[in-house]
């Protein structure tokens, strides 16, 4: 998995995954094969949240070509216990994670690397880059859901920060009881609730814009529905990892409700107009945005309610 002799830094690699064996078969695949020019040596740590042990399989055939790899189960399907699990196996100075629905190009984990060395950074995170199935609709590829963020390697701003491509030193978990928040677990937003409390912390989080990695975006998340789904589930998770609902899970922050009850209702009302708009204009960008908007309002107003919503529950994660 490495190059030259006793390279100087260890990397794990923490891949949570659920029932996507071939998902997972080519991510592994992509790891193995990683560049590293003898600057680090990387070890794989693969914590499956299914307790019927669906990726045992495939990780048995890793093993089996002499792979350093580390397996185990986490078998309450809950993504933050399962991403904790990983780290829990993490001894190197330096963690990566990555999602098993995506793969890595052969140089990402050497870009993250060097990069995290030329701007002494704590954190790095790279690109994704979203793979369609034919036929997907225009405006599912436009949305600012999958846009990839096209910023100069070494920025700190304007980019989410997520697990989905991220390097980080170890040293910044070794004192937390869990890094990602289980609350989260079957919503989402975990990752980003944690990197964003380093980033107050006082850690430096960089951008690098060549560490690569794609995602395979099957079908029945490429469409109007599942656009929708995904926007509401953001407006749900936005308003749970503000301070005040995080903090405490009893109080309603009524100004943010109101100002978005107002939003809501005009969202609501000016849709036929961008309806009719879009028609006579022959596209469908302003009703879709504000389709979008609506659906993430909603979302909002859904947690600020304490309605119970789980993006995660039985579905891949």
């Amino acid at each position: 998995m490495s190059q030259g002799n006793s390279p100087s830094a260890r990397i794990d690699i923490c891949v949570a995954t659920f029932k996507r064996p071939e998902g997972l078969r080519r991510l592994l695949e992509s790891l193995i094969r990683q560049e590293t020019r003898s600057e680090f040596c990387h070890r794989l740590i693969v914590v499956d949240n299914d307790a019927r042990r669906s990726a045992e399989p495939v990780v048995r055939e890793f093993f089996s070509r002499g792979v350093p790899l580390i397996y185990d189960v986490e078998p309450r399907q809950n993504i933050s216990l399962a991403r904790n699990r990983t780290l829990s196996h993490a001894t190197g100075e330096f963690i990566a994670t990555i999602d098993d629905d995506e793969y890595a190009d052969h140089r990402w984990l050497l870009n993250l690397y060097k990069t995290m060395v030329a701007y002494d950074a704590d954190v790095v995170h790279g690109p994704v880059v979203p793979l369609f199935p034919p036929n997907t609709p225009a405006y599912v590829k436009n949305s600012a859901l999958v846009a990839r963020p096209e910023l100069a390697t070494g920025s700190t701003e304007n980019y989410t920060p997520y697990t989905a491509n991220s390097l980080f030193r170890r040293k910044l978990i070794e004192a937390l009881p869990a890094a990602f928040d289980p609350r989260f677990g079957r919503t989402g937003g975990e990752d980003i609730l944690f990197f964003h409390a380093l980033r107050r912390q006082g850690h430096k989080l960089i951008w690098c814009n060549d560490a690569v990695v794609f995602a395979s975006i099957p079908p029945d998340r490429a469409n109007l529905s599942a656009l929708t789904k995904r926007y509401f589930r953001n407006g749900y998770i936005t308003y749970r990892m503000s301070s005040e609902a995080h903090l405490n899970e009893v109080r309603v922050d009524r100004a943010a409700v109101f100002r978005c009850c107002v939003r809501l209702g005009i969202g609501l009302g000016a849709m036929p107009f961008y309806l009719f708009a879009d028609l006579c204009g022959g596209n469908s960008s302003k009703a879709l945005r504000s389709l979008e908007e609506t659906a993430f309002r909603a979302g909002f107003l859904a947690a600020a309610f304490r309605f119970r919503y789980e993006a995660y529950r039985g579905e891949k994660t």
